[in-house]
């Protein structure tokens, strides 16, 4: 099995709590980055992340990666838990309406190791997340729902795309999603604070890349 779809994982009390802490405590950024090929590139949905590769760097030479936030440590706790997986990472996405989107890409990067366990908890608006398995073209779709858990696991990043598509006239409000990764290596801390945050500190860089 490359997925699992647990619907209303979270209790509806936990569901308020943590829909209010991502509307108004998270510092979304909106982030704009380069690529040689394609020019500047605005994210189409709000991003944040916390979390690092290694606690043993934290505060070494000035690199204060964002903590957990000590509200959120329970669900990290609990997700952990329930997945039996070590997560070191937060990934928070805001689609602030139909507009907002993800494209087609699998989390298949050397820094996540082979065959990463990756979970998800959505709140806020239902939205279709699709799978599409890249030989056959094949596509699945799971419409998630406040509170629900997906997740990816086994060989669905080897052998399946996954997208959250863009939807016409959409007025059901923001979706949010929570991704719990784990990182095994500098290559992840660079990647996720540069294209989550937009924050690419040269010292963090130089550091990084010599880990």
């Amino acid at each position: 099995m490359h997925c699992e779809h647990t619907q209303k994982f979270l209790l509806p009390s936990e569901v308020k709590y943590l829909t209010n802490f991502l509307k108004y405590k998270i510092p979304w950024k909106n982030v704009v980055y380069r690529k040689k090929d394609r020019g500047q590139i605005t994210t189409p949905r709000l991003t944040w992340c916390c979390g690092f590769h290694s606690n043993k760097m934290y505060g070494v030479n000035g690199i204060y990666p964002n903590r957990v936030p000590k509200e959120l440590l329970p669900l990290k706790d609990l997700i952990s838990n329930h997945l039996q997986n070590d997560f070191n990472y937060m990934l928070f996405a805001q689609y602030r309406d139909g507009n907002d989107s993800i494209t087609y890409h699998s989390d298949d990067e050397d820094f996540l190791g082979r065959n990463p366990t990756i979970a998800s908890l959505t709140l806020g608006a239902t939205r279709p997340f699709i799978l599409k398995n890249k030989k056959t073209k094949a596509a699945q779709t799971f419409n998630l729902s406040a509170g629900d858990l997906f997740v990816m696991k086994n060989n669905c990043q080897a052998d399946y795309l996954h997208a959250v598509p863009k939807i016409k006239d959409f007025t059901s409000g923001p979706r949010f999603s929570i991704t719990f990764r784990k990182a095994i290596n500098s290559k992840a801390s660079w990647n996720y604070y540069t294209y989550n945050i937009g924050r690419n500190i040269h010292a963090t860089t130089k550091l990084m890349h010599n880990a």
